[in-house]
């Protein structure tokens, strides 16, 4: 069974990273060994009391100051030009819920 905020997270995420992919410059790599352009990005979240998500994103290397790290729960995914922004939402999602308890 999904836990239908998850579903709520994907489509929010999906919207992000659609969003981001439109950013990547030729000269941008989500990896250093990366020879396509890309961008990593990190999802930070976390389940409220009400059952919804907070989440906060930060693309590139943030260390400790990036738009996610004040949340529990994490997903790093690399994210390029032609990526399958559904697949990795899900992909991001899944990172999430994984060391959590609300699958």
């Amino acid at each position: 069974m999904t836990f239908a905020p998850t579903k709520v997270l994907e489509k929010e995420v999906e919207s992000l990273l659609k969003s981001l992919k439109k950013e990547i410059q030729s000269d941008y790599r989500a990896y250093e060994e990366d020879t396509l352009p890309g961008i990593l990005v990190t999802i930070g979240a976390d389940l409220n009391d009400d059952g919804s998500f907070s989440w906060g994103f930060q693309t590139g290397d943030n260390s400790y100051t990036g738009g996610a790290y004040g949340y529990p729960h994490w997903a790093v995914i690399g994210l390029y030009r032609r990526s399958n922004c559904r697949a990795l939402a899900q992909d991001a999602v899944e990172q999430i819920t994984a060391e959590s308890n609300f699958k």
